[in-house]
């Protein structure tokens, strides 16, 4: 029979009296209410009779535990050593309530949090009023409600969030990692009040796979305990049917080897955890795992490869030929298969291990695998992708679908006149829109922290010089015109219209500044632009090369780490382009001293395998090289050169055949498009 820790309390201090306990001291002794010693009474009045025992009370109010002997020692045996008594301070108590609302699924009143806890109503009432502030600046809301209770609503997100930041200030980092080494922790008790909170499995499981991830080496000890407790908190959440919506703005490229890993912290855990596992929580936990490492970069890949560019292009147009939704029109999923193709090519993905927390995007999206599979199948071969790599390049487009489902009527509300201001607005506005699904009020210092694209709409009670999104002045008694304009907003929503973000002063001088730099440098590009013939006889391509770099005295400073580089390049994949006479070759490379667009017309053309595996006859070699540190707004302009030719086939049959002034004007073209990008944004 196993008694709870209160159980064992009473018995031992009823044991300890011969003459009894009055309800009263056993009130006063163990530091409950009346109401918690009733039922407390009745339940133990039902548990020991598993031990033949009864519950007496006297007529003077005193209880004593009536039974044989031997079945009071088998009661004294079945009693706990010692059942440490938890003494929280001031801020352990606080966040131990806090745990406790936000882990729970329904509203508990005020007396219940004050009997677990063990202090008195006032205590409760008082905790709640000092950790409000908090809460709020965490975007999340306390409710309380006569006759309901007490709950924490907003964001699962933002509920994670701070589910791992009361879990990384309670646990000590020594004593964190000493209980991952064993099975029987000795915690004082106000930790393993902490500690029993997380689930023990998915905390060793997550553990497991940061031991087997060689990119997770060169983390601190506290990276680790706030990765860990992320990942628990993650899976416990999942487990518990709450999930984080998936995000539009996901940025894929960047979080790319980050979403692989919570892909497999997700595949560890138990089954039914795993198999409810949706896009939205391993994109969150994808990011989290970014802040945690310090928001690492993106691995480079090579934005001007010619190879993966058409690829990926032609990927794009056959999944949006097979599926109706517009994916040519979404730059990140673009780049992030542009960086996932050229990983799977270049051999540096991670081993795609059996992973069944994808195994839910066939059911999910059905119509979306059955399209994907057949595309890559078009473009990379029959069954180039297959089980968990074709679910990877699913998820890419998954992602865009999902994150454009219709956007929740969502309302953010700046205020500066504190929080009574902002809850009489939230109270029309839930009067007056049925369809504002939540209201979420913050002060003008929070915005910083905040991500607005959660929102569909923003209200301010103030203006807000510089901000830098679509907002709406608004009064505290709402007027019918501001009423009018609210509905007109939201119309704009649920029609799928974005709203427009407003440009600030500050982004009108940055995107001024990126405009200068990217102008000098394409006018630096085009100066040292050229076309050369190369009249030393070659019978190969590395000759070719050699005879090429030769040339370019002032952009090559060291030839054989260059040539290397190139040379790798080409053992990595063809670079000879189908149904020409020409090859895209490029390299970063410490050894070269600007960056560099040149034409090299051969003069004894050579045999070079191309990228459909057949060969062609090389006559034109078109050389992209840039320093290994080379600026974005570089690599954006030669990328643009590449995309060119991938894009239009009149275009690729010009820097075929053109002369210098023709592919000059190309080029220029090129780059001018990618000008304008930033004009426009």
């Amino acid at each position: 029979m196993i008694l709870t820790n209160r159980e064992q309390q009473i018995i031992k201090l009823i044991l300890s009296q011969p003459q009894g306990v009055s309800r009263d001291e056993l009130t006063k002794q163990i530091n409950i209410s009346r109401r918690t010693v009733y039922r407390e009474l009745a339940q133990l009045e039902q548990d020991i009779q598993a031990f033949k025992l009864a519950l007496i009370k006297d007529s003077h109010g005193a209880y004593t535990i009536a039974g044989d002997a031997v079945q009071l020692d088998a009661l004294r045996q079945n009693l706990t050593p010692d059942v440490p008594t938890i003494t929280f301070n001031a801020s352990q108590r606080q966040n131990a309530l806090l745990v406790r609302l936000l882990l729970t699924s329904v509203p508990m009143t005020m007396s219940d949090l004050a009997d677990e806890l063990e202090v008195s109503l006032s205590t409760i009432k008082q905790d709640l009023d000092l950790i409000t502030p908090a809460l709020t600046m965490s975007q999340l809301t306390l409710n309380r409600q006569k006759a309901t209770g007490v709950w924490i609503s907003g964001q699962e997100a933002d509920i994670r969030r701070v589910l791992v930041g009361i879990f990384a200030s309670a646990l000590n980092p020594y004593l964190f990692f000493q209980a991952l080494k064993t099975t029987h922790n000795t915690f004082d008790p106000v930790t393993g009040y902490f500690f029993n909170q997380l689930p023990s499995t998915a905390l060793k499981a997550a553990d497991t796979v940061f031991h087997r991830t060689s990119s997770l080496a060169s983390v601190s000890d506290n990276q680790r305990k706030l990765l860990l407790l992320t990942v628990t908190v993650h899976a416990m959440r999942v487990l518990a049917g709450y999930h984080v919506a998936s995000s539009r703005n996901f940025d894929r490229e960047l979080l790319f080897q980050d979403q692989q890993l919570a892909l497999q912290f997700f595949a560890e855990m138990a089954p039914e955890i795993r198999e409810q596992v949706r896009v939205g929580d391993y994109q969150f936990l994808a990011i989290q795992l970014n802040e945690i490492r310090g928001g690492l970069v993106a691995e480079q890949v090579d934005p001007f490869d010619l190879t993966v560019n058409l690829q990926v292009q032609s990927l794009i147009q056959a999944v949006e030929k097979r599926y109706d939704y517009p994916f040519s029109g979404d730059q990140q999923l673009y780049a992030a298969l542009l960086a996932h193709v050229q990983r799977s090519v270049a051999g540096t993905l991670t081993p795609m291990l059996a992973n069944p927390v994808l195994d839910h995007l066939a059911s999910d999206y059905p119509k979306l695998y059955t399209a994907v599979q057949a595309a890559t199948d078009e473009v990379f071969g029959q069954h180039a992708f297959v089980g968990n790599e074709l679910a990877y390049v699913v998820l890419y487009f998954a992602s865009v679908i999902t994150g454009a489902d219709e956007i929740a009527a969502r309302v953010l509300l700046v205020t500066s006149d504190g929080p009574g201001t902002g809850r009489l607005i939230e109270t029309k506005l839930r009067q007056g829109f049925p369809e504002i699904r939540s209201v979420t009020n913050v002060r003008i210092s929070d915005l910083s922290s905040i991500d607005f694209s959660r929102y569909a709409l923003i209200l301010s009670t103030v203006q807000l010089p510089g901000f830098d999104h679509q907002y709406l002045v608004v009064t505290p008694l709402l007027p019918q015109s501001e009423r009018n304009e609210i509905s007109r907003l939201l119309s704009q929503v649920k029609q799928g219209a974005a709203i427009v973000p407003q440009r600030s002063l500050d982004k009108s001088v940055t995107a001024f500044e990126d405009l200068k730099t990217m102008v000098e440098t394409a006018s630096t590009l085009l100066d040292q632009f050229n076309s050369y013939v190369v009249a030393q006889p070659t019978s190969d391509i590395n000759q070719a090369l050699i005879a090429i770099l030769t040339m370019l005295p002032k952009v090559v400073r060291n030839l054989e780490s260059v040539l290397s580089a190139l040379i790798k390049r080409l053992e990595l994949a063809p670079v000879g382009i189908p149904d020409t006479q020409m090859a895209l070759v490029h390299a970063a490379n410490a050894g070269v001293s600007q960056p560099f667009i040149g034409v090299f017309d051969l003069s004894t053309p050579i045999t070079l395998p191309a990228m459909d595996m057949q060969t062609i006859t090389l006559k034109r070699v078109i050389l992209l090289l840039t320093p290994a540190d080379t600026p974005q707004s570089t690599m954006q302009l030669l990328s643009a050169v590449s995309g060119m030719m991938v894009r239009n086939p009149q275009h690729l049959h010009s820097f075929e055949t053109g002369n210098y002034s023709q592919l000059y004007q190309l080029i220029t073209e090129a780059f001018l498009t990618e000008i304008q990008k930033i004009d426009r944004r």
